[in-house]
């Protein structure tokens, strides 16, 4: 098994690193194979947790049930399979951390947008924008 493999190396390195262990079973196979994978993760000393796309609350709440004591994290995804429910709500389901990896890509983007445009119009970028006018604003907080 990957994870083992991994958990001995950091081990016997003495290394710090923290092993996430992640199954995309649930879509693939069935939740009750997810559930034995990352119940066999745990058992062989994965610090982290992670069932990809869960499909609804009861089995969020069925997931942060297995292994009590090793942090639960989930991928937040606009429009996937996974409910979308408040940081807090995760929280009391049993989540210690959250990922929104397409969000933040997407509002990455948009940045990269702008600044492209910005570069293309104006034939300055964004960074020579903020340095000579925005940084020079002191009652504008950024």
């Amino acid at each position: 098994m990957h994870i083992k493999a991994a958990v001995d190396a950091r081990n016997e390195s003495g290394s710090d690193l923290v092993i996430v262990a992640r199954t995309d079973s649930r879509q693939a196979i069935s939740f009750e194979e997810a559930l034995w994978r990352v119940q066999a993760f745990a058992d062989v000393g994965a610090d982290v947790l992670l069932i990809d796309a869960l499909g609804s609350v009861e089995e969020m709440k069925a997931f942060c049930a297995v292994a009590p004591g090793i942090p639960k994290m989930i991928n937040i995804i606009e429009g996937g399979k996974t409910p979308i429910l408040s940081p807090v709500e995760l929280g009391e389901i049993g989540y210690s951390l959250i990922v929104y990896s397409v969000s933040l890509l997407g509002v990455s983007m948009r940045a990269m947008e702008v600044c492209t445009y910005t570069i293309h119009m104006k034939h300055v970028t964004l960074f020579f924008i903020y340095h000579y006018y925005i940084s020079r604003m002191n009652h504008v907080q950024i």
